[in-house]
Order: structure tokens, then C-alpha cells, then sequence
């Protein structure tokens, strides 16, 4: 079996602090998670396998999910998380739909488990999905959110993965939901809980104690071209520049944090302008090409830019842009700021800035519309980068 590929250690990066790489949680609820039963759409955040089971029996639809090991899961994302300790009635479940054999999209990993406290027993599902998407909701959850926090989790991203928590508030219960995006490699986490009372519940610790540092993410590949090249270590630049094939381009651009010009490649250049939407970063490090990470925009709408050893990404709904972290070594989210629009919600301003590559030297955005606008319209001059492309 192929292995997986696998986005790099990052960045932020393209984590570890990302940011709102969890966000964006709001009330969209992904295309598979709509279609999983013509009664998707309630509020019932179990997705139990069995219960789908049975609504397939109603319906006459496919069930889209099955049962798997924790192997099997550990297989489908590489950084997975795993169940807290006093965590009972332990299910996990994937869905293949719509997954690539690149290992991105990956499939959608589903963790199921019980926990008791003085209030009782709670039921909690926690979702992953390795993906370039960090806008992607995964949650399955479809609920009008009164209150919306934005939180750093302890143990992820050693420390500093930024996050989300939302909570609703019904006459009948009370939901609880907590998003974050590791950018560093390109995976989307979701963790939720509906109970009768949440008052005083702290969905954020179940999530620290979700991270599994012994998750293995050896031998496995961290971009398509070690895919496609079957191997992770390239002597040099130009090795690596040899396995893409047509239609594939390469790009060499100066980035904060790197001694010398960093290798940026994309499966994909388009043709009118020879840039891209998404591309990985290679660094040199200790003589040797080391992979950084992904940078991200959105479509020909929205390519790569780069200036002054920043890179440019983002739409018009996200203001993003990258260097390096401190060691050099990975992509690190420099500047992410978000409208928050989702399906024609209100604007909700929400991000940081940052001047250095110091995880502490970070500012939160305060500004408004017309601040987000300015940052918006400023990167629109920046050089888009120009790709040469393999014919």
C-alpha cells in the first residue's frame, strides 16, 4: 500500500500557531457530512456508525462510514489524535468518500468516546482529516453559534496551535465545539459534545489531552513531489526540480528565516500567468533540502504572491501570509486575518500580526472592515510568483 503522503513539519506553522486554521468552525456543514443521511442535517453530533447504519435502512442511502481499528485511523492520518485517559465506549469509524490517494484529502477519521464527570456522562466525538483546506469544516455540527472564542492549545503545536470554541445555546441543550488547523501539516481537527447543561465545561482540555505525541509520522512523505518520487531525501535543488513532471512547475523565492532562496513547487501552474494557488517550500538546511511546508492561496483568483521575504496568501476572505520559524526549518504563519464569513453571516474580524518570526510577537487584530480591506487591497500589489513550468 502506498504511503501516505504527508505535508510538512512545519510550519505553523502552515500551523503551528495557526490560527484560524481552526476557525471558520461556524455553521457550514461539509458536503459528505450533508450527504452522510437525508437526516443529517439534525443536530445529533454522535454520527454513531450504528446509528447511520440503521438510517440507512430508512432512507435506502449508502452509508458512508465504517468501523476501523485505531490502526486504521493512525493509517488514514499520520497525526492523529488519541482518546483521553478515563475515556470509555471507545468507536472509531472513517469515511473514504472523496479521499485521494496522495493522502490529500485524506479521509475523514471519526473518534467516538465517552466521559464521566459530577455531572454524568458525557458523549464526545473528535473528527481529523488530513487537508490543504484550513477552512474546511469537518465538525459535522449545524448549529447557530451564540458565543465564539479564540483559544491556544497546550501540547499541540508544541504549545502554540491556535484554535476555536463555539457554543450554542437551545432550549433543550447546549453544544460545545472546538476547531483547530496544524498548517505544518496540513490537518483539520474538530472536537464536540451536546449535553443538557455545558455550564462551567471546558471543552478546550479534553482537546490538550487529546495530543498523542507518540504519534509516528516516519517514513511517510510530507509533499506530492516525495510521492510521486517515492523518497524523502534529495541531495539538491535540481533533484528535486527532476522529478516533476508536466505541467508541474518550480519557483525559487526569498523568504524570512533562510539563508538563501527557498525551492517552491506546484502541482499545478496555471497556464495565463504561470502562478499557483498552492505550492511546498524547501529550505536548505545542514547542506541539504529540507521540506518547509505549504503556502496556500485560493484559485487563479487568489495565486501566490511574494516581496521583501514574504509570501502572500489568502483570498477575499482571509488575509495570510508566511516566512520561516525560528529555526529555519518550516513555514510559519506570519500575518492571518478573517472576516469570518461563512453562507452570508455577519462580518466578524478576528486574526493576529506579526513582525518577527517569534511565536510570542504576535498583535491581535482589532481593526474592522475597513483595516481588513487595506490589508486586502495591499497584497494585491505585491508580484505574484512566476512559475516555471515543466512541459
Amino acid at each position: 500500500m502506498k504511503k501516505k503522503i504527508i505535508i510538512s513539519i512545519l510550519t505553523v506553522t502552515l500551523g503551528l500557531s495557526l490560527l484560524a486554521g481552526c476557525g471558520k468552525a461556524a455553521a457550514d456543514q461539509t458536503a459528505t457530512d450533508t450527504q452522510e443521511t437525508e437526516e443529517a442535517a439534525d443536530n445529533d453530533t454522535e454520527q454513531d456508525t450504528a446509528d447511520d447504519t440503521a438510517e440507512e435502512g430508512k432512507t435506502g442511502l449508502a452509508n458512508p462510514w465504517r468501523d476501523c481499528t485505531e490502526e486504521e485511523a493512525n493509517a488514514a492520518c499520520f497525526r492523529l489524535f488519541k482518546a483521553p485517559e478515563g475515556a470509555s465506549n471507545i468507536k472509531w469509524s472513517i469515511m473514504e468518500e472523496g479521499a485521494d490517494e496522495s493522502g490529500f484529502p485524506g479521509p475523514l477519521v471519526q473518534l467516538n468516546f465517552d466521559m464521566v464527570d459530577e455531572y454524568g456522562t458525557r458523549s464526545f466525538t473528535a473528527r481529523a482529516k488530513q487537508s490543504t483546506d484550513e477552512n474546511e469544516d469537518i465538525s459535522g455540527m449545524n448549529y447557530e453559534w451564540d458565543v465564539t472564542d479564540d483559544v491556544t492549545l497546550a501540547n499541540w503545536g508544541m504549545g502554540n496551535m491556535q484554535g476555536k470554541c463555539y457554543r450554542a445555546l437551545t432550549d433543550t441543550e447546549t453544544a460545545d465545539l472546538i476547531t483547530w488547523f496544524d498548517v505544518e501539516v496540513g490537518i483539520s481537527y474538530s472536537l464536540s459534545v451536546v449535553a443538557d447543561d455545558l455550564d462551567g465545561f471546558d471543552i478546550q482540555a479534553i482537546a490538550e489531552a487529546m495530543y498523542n505525541e507518540e504519534a509516528d509520522t516516519s517514513g511517510q512523505y510530507e509533499d506530492f513531489l516525495q510521492f510521486q518520487a517515492d523518497k524523502t531525501d534529495f541531495k539538491d535543488f535540481d533533484e528535486i526540480i527532476s522529478y516533476l513532471t508536466q505541467g508541474q512547475g518550480y519557483a525559487y523565492v526569498d523568504i524570512i528565516g533562510a539563508k538563501e532562496k527557498a525551492l517552491i513547487i506546484t502541482e499545478l501552474v496555471f497556464e495565463a500567468d504561470h502562478s499557483t494557488n498552492e505550492a511546498a517550500v524547501y529550505v536548505m538546511k545542514d547542506g541539504k533540502p529540507k521540506s518547509a511546508g505549504y503556502v496556500i492561496g485560493n484559485g487563479s483568483a487568489y495565486p501566490l504572491r511574494a516581496a521583501d521575504g514574504i509570501i502572500y496568501g489568502g483570498d477575499n476572505h482571509h488575509y495570510e501570509s508566511y516566512f520561516l520559524n525560528p529555526e529555519g526549518d518550516g513555514i510559519m504563519v506570519k500575518d492571518y486575518v478573517s472576516d469570518g464569513i461563512n453562507d452570508g453571516e455577519t462580518p466578524e474580524y478576528t486574526g493576529f500580526l506579526r513582525e518577527t518570526n517569534d511565536f510570542g510577537d504576535d498583535t491581535v487584530f482589532t481593526g474592522g472592515e475597513e483595516e481588513f480591506n487595506k490589508l486586502l487591497t495591499e497584497r494585491e500589489k505585491k508580484p505574484i510568483i512566476e512559475f516555471t513550468m515543466v512541459e
